[in-house]
């Protein structure tokens, strides 16, 4: 199953209260976080390194979700730079958005309905990866995540406190790891959230994690018994032409080796805080496959199976690296806030420390989602 379904809950393991004191520990359950985990425990030994991840891993969770992430010639450029070899296509398509009956162009004559939140990041050409060449775990995803799966303590987190230079990791059914680094692959948000003491931490690293806050996101995806267009753009489709409720932007795709259909799309659809009860995103879905239906003729013809699932946080486009590596340089910051403390992901900030050695034809505040991600997992990389 690509995606998790909005009405199913994961399933809640039960694990027996333990305390565990390790080196290293791994929090998070992307790909970037599984391949440091699993690069630590080579380095270091499986005895060395823990794995926290909450609750079980799905194939859904190592990637980005929805449209492609690498957009924008910045991405593109850390792409090449970092992986060339997995390039499998660099998109020229401008995206379009549906009005008057009819698709049509951005940066054309007829303006689109307003854009919400993150929406205009996905209005430049998209740029296409293929992952399993930056991650060979990928292509045998089942066998890779049955024995991480095994290995992981999937129990929830409930607070981060400092330990001298390490860390104190409680979790909600009493588990305790004591660790001496930790890898955080949620956000620098979640991280703040998780903090037991913020009195401890400086103002200035406390308005960086707070600055990666991002909305919430609907992604819904329809798997096509066979394919129902030859579209290759990326698509918008406003839920209301008389209120600024946004729009579904999805793309079409013809292969994916976890999917059994020879057509599928993925949509992504921001998320007010307010608008996440079940009954809102039901009534967004259903204005959703309403418009499928008026523009996609074969829509309502041909069997599709629907994946949906809401996601609390996505890619944040406003990190400044320049706050973090500020917050390091500060007196209080350097002894306490980031000693050994190492974030992941998609959100994570890139450290000056770790680019030492690196020349940058690109200003790395402008390095967004998967490329970001990319980036900073090569760096630490080396730094392992």
């Amino acid at each position: 199953m690509a995606f998790k379904d909005l009405h199913k809950l994961k399933k809640v393991v039960v694990v027996e209260k333990e305390f565990i004191e390790v080196p290293h520990l791994v929090v998070g359950k992307d790909i970037f976080a599984l391949s440091i985990y699993k690069s630590l425990q080579e380095k270091y030994g499986k005895e060395n390194v823990r794995l926290l991840s909450e609750d079980a891993i799905l194939k859904s969770d190592l990637l980005p979700k929805g449209p492609s992430t690498i957009r924008g010639e910045t991405n593109q450029k850390v792409v090449q730079q970092i992986c060339p070899e997995a390039v499998s296509a660099v998109g020229s398509e401008v995206a379009m958005f549906y009005k008057d009956m009819a698709w049509k162009s951005f940066g054309g004559r007829s303006k689109p309905e307003a854009l919400k939140f993150n929406e205009e990041f996905y209005t430049s050409s998209r740029f296409d990866v293929d992952a399993e060449k930056i991650f060979p775990e990928l292509a045998y995803a089942d066998e890779f995540l049955a024995l991480v799966n095994e290995e992981a303590y999937q129990v929830r987190l409930k607070s981060i406190k400092r330990a001298g230079d390490g860390f104190f990791i409680e979790c909600l059914n009493g588990t305790e790891f004591k660790c001496e680094k930790l890898y955080f692959g949620q956000s620098p948000y979640q991280y703040l959230q998780f903090y037991s003491n913020k009195n401890e931490l400086s103002d200035t690293f406390i308005e960086f994690c707070e600055s990666t806050k991002t909305p919430s996101a609907l992604f819904v995806k329809f798997v096509f018994e066979k394919p129902i267009t030859d579209t290759l753009e990326t698509l918008f489709i406003p839920l209301s032409y008389t209120h600024e409720w946004g729009h579904f932007v999805g793309e079409f795709n013809t292969t994916s080796k976890d999917t059994e259909g020879p057509q599928f799309i993925e949509f992504i659809h921001f998320i007010d805080e307010d608008q996440s009860s079940e009954e809102e995103i039901s009534k967004v879905i259903r204005l959703l496959k309403k418009n499928m239906e008026k523009i996609f003729e074969k829509f309502s013809k041909i069997n599709a199976r629907e994946y949906i699932v809401l996601e609390q946080e996505i890619g944040c486009l406003k990190i400044d690296n320049d706050l973090f590596n500020k917050a390091i340089e500060s007196g209080k910051s350097s002894k306490e806030d980031t000693k050994n403390l190492f974030l992941l992901g998609i959100n994570a900030p890139i450290v000056d420390t770790h680019c030492e050695d690196i020349s940058f034809e690109y200003s790395k505040n402008d390095v967004d989602v998967l490329a970001r991600a990319l980036l900073v997992h090569s760096l630490l990389q080396k730094k392992i």
